[in-house]
C-alpha cells in the first residue's frame, strides 16, 4: 500500500549529519542491539543508539534487579526495553532515530539503507508476562526510509501486514521471535509514488532506516500491561544488478536514446533484466512496457 508523507524536508545539522553510524557487524546494523549499553548524552538513561519517543516512565531501558514491576527479563545479557502505558492507549516507543553525539558531525544511528539492495528484514523477541498482557493497544516494530529527515515510505503494522505483526494478549513467559520483511519493490513503489505526489524529488534517494518499537494506541482507550523486546536485528539482502528504474536502463541518471540502446541489447540478449514487466519471460512485451517508462521520462 503507498502512503502519503506529510513530513517536509527538514535541514540537517551540519552537511556530514546525513552520514550513518558504521554497521557494528556484517550481520547485523543496529547499534547496541541487545540494549546492554547506555547512552552517556541521555538525561533519561536511553539504551546507546535509542531514543525514548514518550514518557520515560512507560519506555525504559531495564535491567535483571531492578526495582521496577514486573520484573525485569533479558533473553542475552544483562538489559532489555520495557514499554507500558499511562492506562490510555497512547504511544510509546524506542526509536534509532537519535543522532551519535560519539562521531563529528553527528550521524544518525539510523542503520544504512541501500537504494539498489534487496529486501529489508528487521527481526527481534519479545517477552509478554502472563501477569501483564497487552490489552487496549497493540506492540509492533514500525519502519521508515528516509534521508535526512524527511520520510520517503513506511512500513506500519497498524495499516498492514499480517495480524501476527500487531501483538496483544501474553506470551506464556516466554520470548518469542518477530521478523518484519519489507520487499524492496514495495519501497520503491511507495517512494516513487510519493515523489510524484510532489514530498520530495528524486535524486536523491533515501539512505537510512528509522526503526521504531512501539506500543500504538488510538483514541484513548483504556490500556494496560508491558512488553519486553530484546536483540534487535537489521539486515538488508542482497538487491538485484538490474537498473531500479528500466527507463534508464544504463543507469546514467537521464533517460535518452542510450538507454535504448542498452535495453534492446539485453532484450536480445534474452537476459533476465530485460524482463520489464516482470512475468518470468523475456518477449516484446517487455518492449512495450519499456517504451511506456521511457516516453514518460522515467518510472
Amino acid at each position: 500500500m503507498k502512503r502519503l508523507l506529510a513530513s517536509a524536508i527538514l535541514p540537517a545539522c551540519t552537511a556530514a549529519a546525513l552520514a550513518q553510524t558504521p554497521c557494528p557487524l556484517p550481520d547485523n546494523c543496529v547499534t547496541n542491539p541487545s540494549f546492554e549499553l547506555v547512552d552517556p548524552f541521555s538525561a533519561a538513561q536511553d539504551p546507546e543508539g535509542w531514543h525514548g519517543l514518550s514518557n520515560p516512565n512507560e519506555s525504559k531501558r531495564r535491567v535483571i534487579g531492578d526495582a521496577f514491576q514486573p520484573p525485569a527479563v533479558a533473553r542475552t545479557g544483562n538489559a532489555s526495553i520495557s514499554l507500558s502505558t499511562p492506562g490510555q492507549s497512547q504511544f510509546r516507543g524506542m526509536t534509532t532515530d537519535w543522532r551519535n553525539f560519539n562521531i563529528p558531525g553527528f550521524p544518525f544511528y539510523d542503520p544504512l539503507f541501500d537504494w539498489d539492495g534487496g529486501d529489508v528484514v528487521v527481526r527481534g523477541w519479545y517477552y509478554i508476562p502472563t501477569t501483564h498482557p497487552i490489552v487496549g493497544d497493540f506492540s509492533f516494530i514500525k519502519l521508515n526510509v528516509k534521508r535526512g529527515n524527511q520520510d520517503y515510505a513506511t512500513f506500519d503494522a497498524a495499516s498492514r501486514g499480517p495480524d501476527t505483526l500487531r501483538i496483544q494478549g501474553h506470551t506464556n513467559n516466554e520470548w518469542r521471535m518477530y521478523e518484519l520483511r519489507w520487499p524492496i519493490s514495495e519501497i520503491r513503489d511507495e517512494v516513487f509514488f510519493n515523489e510524484s505526489e510532489g514530498y520530495f524529488v528524486l535524486p536523491p534517494y533515501p539512505d537510512h532506516l528509522k526503526i521504531t518499537i512501539g506500543r500504538f494506541g488510538f483514541d484513548n482507550v483504556p490500556s494496560s500491561g508491558v512488553i519486553f523486546w530484546d536483540d534487535i536485528s537489521f539486515v538488508q539482502e542482497a538487491g538485484s544488478s538490474c537498473p531500479v528504474c528500466a527507463a534508464d536502463f544504463n543507469e546514467d541518471g537521464g533517460v535518452d536514446g542510450s538507454d535504448v540502446e542498452a535495453f534492446f541489447v539485453e532484450w536480445e540478449m534474452g537476459e533476465a533484466c530485460a524482463d520489464v514487466n516482470e512475468d518470468g519471460g523475456v518477449d516484446g512485451s517487455d518492449v512495450e512496457a519499456f517504451f511506456l517508462l521511457w516516453e514518460a521520462g522515467g518510472c
